[in-house]
């Protein structure tokens, strides 16, 4: 049997709008009426002379985030990318990192030693940096204004998990 649909709000997104050193750990998402994570399948076809068909490799992948939001002054991750529009920054002045948390996966539960003991749950997830490429603002008239921008992996995810409330990421073996 088949398990049940996971909602779209399992898969959770938290951008760093701090510092490498520093970071702060903001949920993507709110005001966000779309966004999927784009794999870009790079592939290699071959064949030689005692082939009918053609193989094909898989070679790597092209990952990127596109978003499309409504302009929401007050929340952290619309005022780190918005400053990052207005200033028109480019190269390392663009870069961050993003966590995305598979939250429809099962969490791994630990218990504090705490009085009262306390139940602590982390998800699977990774953590990559990324490049935020600025797409556009603004949109059609009557309605609200809109930001469009891109998340583009700039190196490999590191695997491991995610607690969504204390918001700290941990490696996989660390």
């Amino acid at each position: 049997m088949a398990g049940k649909k996971a909602p779209r709000s399992s898969i959770q997104h938290f951008l760093n709008t701090g510092t490498t050193e520093t970071p702060e750990w903001n949920r993507l998402g709110f005001a966000v009426s779309s966004g999927e994570i784009n794999y870009n399948t790079e592939t290699e076809e071959t064949a030689d002379i005692t082939m009918d068909n053609k193989v094909t490799d898989i070679t790597g992948y092209n990952r990127n985030f596109p978003i499309e939001g409504v302009v929401l002054p007050g929340d952290p991750v619309f005022e780190f990318v918005d400053d990052l529009r207005i200033n028109m920054r480019v190269l390392d002045d663009l870069r961050t990192d993003l966590v995305n948390v598979w939250a429809y996966k099962t969490p791994t539960v630990t218990v504090t030693e705490d009085e009262p003991p306390v139940e602590v749950k982390t998800w699977p997830a990774e953590r990559v940096p990324v490049n935020v490429g600025i797409d556009s603002i603004g949109g059609e008239g009557a309605s609200s204004a809109k930001i469009k921008y891109t998340l583009y992996d700039a190196g490999p995810p590191v695997i491991g998990t995610f607690n969504p409330e204390t918001k700290v990421f941990t490696a996989a073996g660390g």
